[in-house]
This record gives C-alpha cells, structure tokens and sequence, in this order.
C-alpha cells in the first residue's frame, strides 16, 4: 500500500535520528502508525469530506493540504512515542495531538471549514431510514 505521507514531511517537525529510534529503524513500526493516525483523522473528517481524494497518494506531494499533512505527521509522531513508553511522550509531542485533534474536532463540528473536497451526495449514497415510535394508548383504556 503506497503512503499518503512521505519521509520529507516529518523533517520540520522532528530530527531523523530521532524518528529512527522511536521507530526502532523499522518502516514497519513508522507505517503502521501512519495507517493508524490516517484512520483516527477520517474518522472525524469523513462525514463532510472526500477522504479517498483528501488521502489519495496519486496526488503530487505539492498538491496536498498542508495542514492535512501537519497534523497528520503530529498525531503519527504522538503514536510513535507512545509505541516506546505511554508515561514519557515529550510534553512538545502531547501538546501538538491535542491541537491536532481539536483541529480535526472543530472541522467535524463545522466551526472550523479547510478548503478540501467535500463529499458528494447523490440519491445512492443517501440511506434512508424508518422512523415510528409505540402506539400510544390514553389513561381511560380499558385493557390496562
């Protein structure tokens, strides 16, 4: 599976030592955690968003959403660290989560609007659902 993020993304946010030992040189480690923080950002973003064009990887690197990858890389990097030891995340890496997940928090609410593809909506993808309720019965019923 091709990575929405790429190894130039996390340079501005932390030294490359750094993320080789958090991520014991296993790609595999630093992946997964990607997969995971993309999965927890969709599910606040999916309800308005186009999440398979907001994270499609045949994109240009340029081409996609600077915050979208800002704190997408914070939330990875918070995972990271808490894959060595849940107690000791760096204040820094905990401080930049919360702001991501608020961030994502507030999109979902709609305080917040970013410039990205907003989900179409056709009569396939509209479900529809029943609604009803008991039927109401008066005091003055007899059977009771």
């Amino acid at each position: 599976m091709a990575r929405f993020l790429n190894d130039n993304d996390y340079k501005k946010q932390i030294r490359e030592w750094i993320k080789n030992v958090i991520n014991y040189n296993d790609a595999t480690v630093q992946e997964d955690c990607e997969l995971a923080a993309q999965a927890e950002m969709e599910t606040y973003l999916n309800a308005r968003y186009d999440i398979a064009a907001i994270f499609s990887t045949a994109q240009e690197a340029s081409a996609r959403n600077r915050l979208i990858v800002l704190y997408l890389v914070d939330i990875t990097l918070y995972h990271m660290f808490s894959n060595i030891s849940p107690d000791m995340i760096p204040v820094l890496r905990e401080t930049r989560y919360k702001a991501a997940i608020s961030w994502c928090k507030d999109v979902a609410k709609g305080t917040l609007s970013p410039i990205l593809p907003e989900k179409v909506i056709t009569p396939e993808t509209v479900q529809a659902f029943a609604h009803g309720g008991n039927n109401k019965y008066n005091n003055k019923d007899s059977r009771f």
